[in-house]
């Protein structure tokens, strides 16, 4: 999800950025945070909030999970939620806080 430093070689600081959709889910997570500690977020409404195609959410989310950054949870009629990982939240607070 970062972007590896040689896609920077014709930047003269070589700095890393952050993908631009995992951007969008961070600052949803971190909104969200603000606004209401600790709850569970819906797929939908962070899909919402992050203005991001639900595909787009989910493969990011896969990402995040697989990382060990989030639990999603799926429920049988289909509607998700996700929680951030303690150690996701750190994360957003060094980037966004």
């Amino acid at each position: 999800m970062v972007v590896p430093p040689e896609a920077h070689a014709d930047r003269p600081d070589g700095a890393d950025h952050v993908d631009p959709i995992l951007a969008a889910v961070l600052q949803a997570f971190w909104d969200t945070r603000q606004e209401a500690p600790g709850k569970r977020l819906s797929l939908a409404r962070l899909s919402k909030r992050a203005a991001l195609p639900m595909s787009t959410l989910r493969r990011t989310l896969a990402q995040l999970e697989d990382a060990g950054l989030v639990t999603v949870a799926i429920d049988e009629d289909g509607a998700g939620s996700v929680v951030p990982a303690p150690e996701l939240l750190g994360l957003i607070e060094d980037l966004l806080g």
